[in-house]
């Protein structure tokens, strides 16, 4: 899993789930002992659970760097690379 960024403790990853839940571009997220995906299009919780303080500063930086998830999820999915997004400042 390819970690993107890192801001106020939370961690930011992605990989491309063949055949997975998630068949839409996502990210998942993790503060402390919580964790949840996103959808990139729509910044939507797609599972899991976090709080409203993280939730908010996820979807903050998402609508930022939309156009670099969308970027590095299709990186990640014909080539397996990917490259670093700026955090949350």
């Amino acid at each position: 899993m390819a970690t993107l960024s890192m801001f106020f403790g939370i961690i930011v990853k992605m990989y491309k789930e063949r055949g997975g839940r998630h068949h839409r571009p996502h990210i998942h997220a993790q503060h402390a002992e919580k964790a949840a995906s996103f959808d990139i299009e729509t910044s939507d919780i797609l599972a899991g659970e976090m709080d409203k303080d993280d939730v908010d500063k996820i979807r903050g930086w998402m609508s930022i760097h939309r156009e670099e998830l969308f970027a590095n999820w299709k990186l990640l999915g014909e080539e397996g690379t990917y490259f670093k997004i700026e955090p949350l400042r």
